[in-house]
């Protein structure tokens, strides 16, 4: 697994882990405010040791962290963000060792290195944090006479307790972003199957076009726009004639060829909004929703002709023609009402001479001149 994905919006966690910082160093001042009405010692000896010089350290150390995050990039702002934690915790417990459970906040660099999920940086922290105890035991007198060898070596037992249990929760968190990984990946794999199938189940497998059942699917649906906002709605109905023959004489897999050219021309031809299938066999039909009828004809039209002056290679370069019949549906009309009066003209097309578009009407076909 790429765990590299987990420094998604890095800089924006440790600009949040750095704005905590500041709160630190100003809620240590005010509780050094607080100390400063109860303390016995002088004021100005307070303020200029337990107040001055911490929020100096703190306040440079801060600052530094903040020009090194905007200058650097990549990896090594966490390692800053881990080291000023360290440096914030050590200024506070050497000013104030006299208070022996403020050791505990030299924690603080591990506790940050969890929010990377990384156990390189749980490492580099936890060195760090025992680099801080081991040289705030040989600098600092006081802590050296209160603590025993002992009570170092528990100190770094319990440091080191402490870290097995971060780089726990770290190798817990890894292992579910492991197995979510893999779920993501298991369910984008059987949703791009599922997709595939569905397309499977609604196109034609020869032409790559719609089938005859998603045709209906959607002619519905048209319809039911078509009464409730009036959309434009046009079928043309379109079959390849004398195709039996082209099957009789050439073979069917020359048939096939035939369909695949002529599906892929009417797809070319047609525009974006326009729904083309393969209705069954030779014959194929296009709905247009965003046409006036006399734009759908003079589509259609050009599509015929297009057809007619297209050669196919399966058989012999020569081309073939297609009847049309078009037509638009009208306030009198249901679903089977105006697919059998667009069908009928296609009919009558066919039977008319062929390579022609009829207009399908209420009363009667009407062929283009």
């Amino acid at each position: 697994m790429d765990y590299e994905s987990l420094d998604y919006n890095r800089y924006r966690w440790n600009r949040m882990l750095l704005s905590g910082f500041w709160l630190i160093l100003l809620f240590s001042i005010f509780l050094e405010c607080l100390y400063l009405t109860i303390t016995e010692i002088p004021s100005k000896e307070f303020i200029l040791i337990y107040m001055v010089k911490p929020t100096i350290f703190q306040l440079f150390t801060l600052v530094l962290a903040e020009t090194l995050i905007r200058a650097l990039k990549g990896k090594y702002q966490d390692y800053i963000m881990i080291v000023t934690s360290s440096l914030l915790a050590f200024i506070l417990a050497y000013i104030h060792n006299s208070i022996d459970y403020l050791l505990l906040g030299l924690f603080l660099p591990t506790m940050v290195s969890i929010f990377y999920f990384h156990p390189k940086k749980m490492i580099f922290a936890y060195f760090i944090t025992l680099a801080s105890v081991y040289l705030m035991y040989g600098i600092n007198d006081v802590m050296n006479e209160n603590i025993t060898l002992v009570g170092l070596t528990t100190i770094t037992v319990m440091f080191s307790s402490f870290t097995l249990i971060g780089w726990g929760v770290i190798s817990r968190g890894r292992e579910l972003i492991s197995h979510l990984k893999s779920s993501f990946e298991s369910n984008q794999e059987l949703l791009v199957k599922t997709i595939w199938m569905d397309k499977l189940a609604k196109t034609d497998a020869l032409t790559d076009l719609y089938n005859h059942m998603t045709f209906h699917e959607y002619f519905e649906e048209l319809i039911e726009q078509h009464e409730s906002n009036r959309l434009p709605l046009q079928l043309a109905l379109i079959d390849i004639d004398n195709f039996k023959h082209v099957n009789d004489t050439c073979g069917h897999r020359a048939g096939d060829a035939v369909l695949k050219g002529v599906a892929q021309l009417i797809r070319s031809k047609a525009c974006s909004n326009d729904f083309v299938a393969r209705y069954g066999g030779e014959e194929f039909a296009i709905l247009f929703t965003d046409k006036k009828l006399s734009d759908a004809i003079e589509k259609i039209e050009e599509i015929r002709v297009h057809i007619s002056e297209l050669t196919h290679a399966s058989l012999g370069g020569k081309p073939v023609t297609v009847s049309i019949g078009i037509g638009e549906y009208s306030a009198s009309d249901d679903k089977e009402r105006f697919f059998n009066r667009v069908d009928a003209a296609l009919y009558k097309a066919k039977n008319s001479g062929k390579n022609r578009t009829i207009i399908a009407t209420n009363y009667a076909g009407t062929q283009l001149a």
